[in-house]
């Protein structure tokens, strides 16, 4: 029997939960990709994925709608909940310990699951018509590329679904990144901190895990050189520009680049820059003229060579936080390159498939081009602290 097919506008989630806790298996839209799912308590249901993948028995991960019902099916501890509450919903799939018994044809034998908070609006009225779990690996054939559409599932995994629903194509386009929580570490993980450890690479990039973690720094290395911040001062006062930043933010170990373009400096911080740029805002909310020589401040969150597909790379793994509804910009600074923004802007719009609005964005795609780096963020407006923005409205108010 043809499955049922349904678009995003169409589908009715309490059929689709009705489905799911008779034992039917569904294809349904994430942020990452498309999933494959069904009753993660229904050990049959469970084994029907698995031939529908024509999977070895591999663990599968449990898709939940809330930090609360991932603590309630798993424990996450310390490092795991600060994962989750940094980045849920979105890409990321945190295994963690189990509180409640799950069968064993999901968890292939562990006493533990992969848990994920999606950033979709169908997979989450999904989840809580399920009962708000629901296995979410992938809809494809094993070994097979994920599926960023319906269009790119097998045929022969549909024939084996009830139900599709089809909300065109899944924002970020790539599985999400999976680590584990707890020691001693799987094997074949990568520790990325004390307790910590990575199973897959995907949509979140490592770098920031370990940012939020307090163990990196985000971005690449330029020589010997890191940044995740660009600070702007005028003309020669660079020095200053340097002490004043310290003595702000009242962050030790923070590094500066020069950049070889007159009043523009390259800056690591050992916190998360956007932190870093919101606590900076704050501090100066009440008093703006505290700072003399700082005058601009940009969060970096990924830095890739400046070339168009590497900067389009990061704009995807990026832009699975813009929620569904919100608006965008994308803005490119170039110095010392010859690649064309409207070439940047093009690609990058195709990979967020958000509302544009050049005048009053919701987030803002930052492209910060110096050389042969560019600095990528996906931020909201107020991320970028502008000092003398502030100094400006704050003589308004007066």
């Amino acid at each position: 029997m043809p499955c049922k097919i349904y678009a995003a506008d169409q589908y009715d989630p309490k059929e689709i939960g009705e489905a799911v806790r008779r034992g039917s298996i569904i294809v349904y839209p994430t942020d990452t990709v498309y999933g494959i799912g069904c009753d993660p308590r229904n050990a049959e249901a469970v084994r029907s994925v698995f031939a529908a993948k024509r999977r070895e028995r591999k663990p599968m991960p449990v898709l939940v709608n809330s930090l609360e019902s991932a603590e309630s099916l798993v424990q996450l501890g310390e490092k795991g909940r600060l994962l989750a509450e940094r980045f849920w919903p979105g890409g990321l799939t945190i295994v963690a310990p189990l509180r409640k018994r799950l069968p064993e044809e999901l968890t292939g034998g562990r006493r533990k699951v992969g848990v994920r908070v999606p950033r979709h609006p169908v997979a989450i009225s999904i989840i809580e018509a399920s009962g708000g779990t629901l296995v979410g690996t992938s809809a494809n054939i094993s070994g097979m590329k994920a599926a960023r559409s319906v269009g790119e599932i097998d045929p022969d995994l549909l024939d084996k679904v009830e139900i599709v629903v089809d909300s065109g194509e899944a924002p970020v386009g790539m599985p999400s990144t999976v680590v584990e929580v707890g020691d001693p570490g799987p094997e074949g993980g990568i520790r990325i901190s004390e307790g910590v450890w990575l199973i897959r690479r995907g949509a979140i990039d490592v770098e920031r895990i370990r940012v939020a973690l307090g163990v990196g720094c985000m971005g690449v290395s330029d020589g010997n050189e890191k940044f995740n911040i660009i600070v702007t001062t005028q003309r020669g006062n660079e020095r200053h520009c340097m002490r004043e930043l310290v003595m702000l933010s009242g962050e030790t170990g923070i590094r500066f680049t020069r950049t070889g373009f007159p009043g523009l400096l390259k800056v690591e911080v050992k916190s998360d820059p956007v932190e870093f740029c919101r606590g900076l805002a704050s501090i100066l909310s009440e008093d703006p003229w505290r700072a003399r020589f700082v005058q601009k401040i940009i969060p970096v969150q990924a830095v890739t060579r400046a070339d168009p597909s590497e900067i389009r790379s990061a704009v995807r793994q990026l832009s699975g936080v813009i929620p569904y509804g919100a608006s965008f910009r994308i803005t490119v600074h170039k110095r010392g390159s010859e690649v064309r923004s409207s070439e940047l802007i093009r690609e990058g719009a195709r990979e967020v498939e958000r509302k544009v609005d050049l005048e009053n964005p919701d987030w803002i795609v930052n492209i910060e081009i110096i050389r042969e780096l560019a600095g990528v963020s996906v931020i909201k407006p107020s991320d970028i602290v502008s000092i003398t923005k502030m100094q400006e409205d704050a003589l308004g108010k007066e």
